[in-house]
């Protein structure tokens, strides 16, 4: 189970087409564009008094929307991906600000440690050290079956059945689950950018830039959430 958005590349891929094509200058010039979005989106609703329980389930349920719509109509996505960035920045809100007031500094940490994983990664994958085949996506989507299976047990026992997990969230279990979970979201990762390099070199329309963006945020978002768990956690081991 490969980064959802990025599952249709192929196909869209797939043919000749006489307009101008994608490239990697391209796509990496919408991401940061999305990036900026987001930190932008992000800083405006903490600041704005807006960071609450109620303004990140909406902006979840919007983001949500939105990527089933550009899922299933990868060509809206130029529309819908800036206002998909807005809502992105405004879902992470209010867990930046409560990270924040619990170790100040976290936000920056977790923004530089996610660009370094993200970048190693695209180094990593430049190089050819690591070789995304067909087997090595069905490992990782077998990985995010189980942990998706993991996080919906978890929830039914906890709200139905009172089962406390706090274990999971602090000491050295928690930031093993953390670190495999960064691992798995890295490898998310290399599965993004074969799939774009795949896309780019077999002549995607350049509208498609904008899908290939849409889809690389997904994951960084995702890494951004798991490093700021890890520096929390990492943060209460040093206070034990």
């Amino acid at each position: 189970m490969e980064n959802p958005m990025l599952s249709k590349i192929e196909d869209l891929s797939r043919g000749q087409y006489m307009a101008e094509t994608a490239s990697y200058s391209g796509v990496a010039f919408k991401e940061i564009l999305m990036v900026l979005l987001v930190a932008v989106s992000a800083f405006a609703t903490i600041i704005s008094g807006y960071a609450t329980m109620v303004t990140t389930i909406v902006a979840c349920v919007g983001c949500i929307i939105m990527t089933f719509i550009v899922s299933f109509k990868p060509g809206t996505a130029g529309f819908i991906s800036p206002l998909f960035a807005i809502f992105e920045g405004a879902s992470i809100a209010m867990l930046s600000m409560i990270a924040e007031n619990f170790l100040p500094g976290v936000v920056v940490q977790a923004v530089a440690l996610t660009f370094t994983v993200a970048i190693a990664a695209a180094i990593v994958f430049s190089k050819g050290l690591v070789t995304v085949n067909g087997k090595f996506t069905k490992c990782v989507s077998i990985a995010l079956f189980g942990l998706l299976l993991g996080y919906l047990l978890r929830f039914v026992l906890s709200y139905f059945f009172g089962m406390d997990f706090g274990f999971m969230h602090g000491g050295l279990i928690g930031l093993g689950l953390d670190l495999l979970i960064i691992g798995l979201a890295t490898a998310c990762l290399f599965i993004d950018y074969q799939q774009i390099q795949d896309a780019v070199t077999q002549g995607l329309p350049k509208e498609y830039e904008w899908f290939c963006a849409f889809s690389l945020l997904i994951t960084l978002v995702w890494l951004y959430v798991r490093c700021i768990d890890l520096l929390l956690t990492i943060s209460k081991l040093g206070d034990d």
